[in-house]
């Protein structure tokens, strides 16, 4: 591609990112451990939780934040979490034994936050079974003040290392609550399409390797989506399905020299062979937070 292109390109890019950033929803005051901005919480019940977490906060050091807020804007839910906790700069600095409970009237979105100290204490899974299991029943019944009761006796219980008994995620949550549980299909659908594609027209063994390196993510991605259970059905129509579509399925033409030729179904080469980039999105930067989960009602 000509040089001019590619610098055009790169100020197109750059002036989006900047008009993003720009409309990016500004953080609140903190205000109190507890932050009420959308007005779903009772004032006594608001003082209560606050005392709550004061006590927590002087037995373990951990500090939680509860957050609610009319509506993202547009934000992704997991953005704006990120941006809050590393304003409000919860947790201490060297702990990192923080977490915020954030929710998103509007989206109906909520979102577990949780600190690299307390990773150990709080797993994403048992984030993702206490937004499922605890405050979604009472946040489609319209009971607010239950649900992050609930949430907030669990998330206690488990910074001070105490058992907590947790609903199962509900596999059905995910797909019929709001537009999280879509996500992680959709974002799979868009960047493993032209890996399928390999897997599918590459002659020979390598489409096989290939077949397999992929067959984790058939059962990772609908188990995030929808539970285990679509996992496990994801990954064995995968395994029987691929020989399948293989024998159908166009072949791509062997490279040649230091390109690669197309054959007639238009095949994308594999990774190694320079058709793509090997390389990943990272998680989380700065702010001591990489942990959490998200859900909605």
């Amino acid at each position: 591609m000509p040089r001019r292109p590619l610098i055009r390109l790169a100020a197109v890019a750059t002036l989006a990112a900047a008009a993003v950033g720009a409309a990016a929803l500004e953080v609140p005051y903190l205000g109190g451990r507890v932050n009420d901005l959308a007005g779903l919480l009772e004032d006594g019940f608001e003082a209560e939780v606050s005392s709550q977490l004061e006590a927590l906060e002087r037995e373990t050091g951990a500090q939680v934040a509860v957050l609610t807020v009319p509506t993202l804007e547009g934000d992704p839910i997991e953005d704006f979490s990120m941006r809050v906790v590393e304003t409000w700069k919860l947790g201490g600095e060297r702990a990192d034994n923080g977490v915020l409970l954030l929710i998103a009237r509007d989206e109906r979105l909520v979102r577990i936050e949780v600190g690299y100290g307390l990773e150990g204490a709080l797993t994403d899974v048992e984030s993702g079974r206490i937004i499922s299991g605890l405050m979604t029943p009472r946040f489609r019944a319209g009971d607010f003040d239950g649900g992050v009761g609930a949430a907030i006796d669990a998330i206690a219980a488990k910074v001070r290392g105490e058992p907590v008994a947790l609903p199962e995620s509900r596999p059905a949550s995910g797909l019929n609550g709001g537009p999280s549980g879509l996500l992680p299909l959709i974002l799979f659908a868009l960047f493993a399409l032209p890996f399928l594609n390999a897997a599918l027209a590459t002659r020979g063994p390598a489409g096989w390797v290939l077949a397999l390196m992929l067959s984790p993510f058939f059962f990772v991605v609908p188990t995030v989506a929808a539970g285990p259970l679509a996992g496990g059905i994801g990954l064995v129509a995968w395994l029987v399905l691929f020989p399948i579509l293989r024998s159908v399925w166009p072949k791509a033409a062997r490279p040649r020299g230091r390109g690669w030729t197309a054959g007639r179904g238009g095949g994308i080469p594999p990774f190694w062979l320079g058709g793509g980039s090997g390389r990943g999105g990272g998680g989380f930067s700065g702010g001591g937070f990489s942990g959490g989960a998200t859900g909605g009602w």
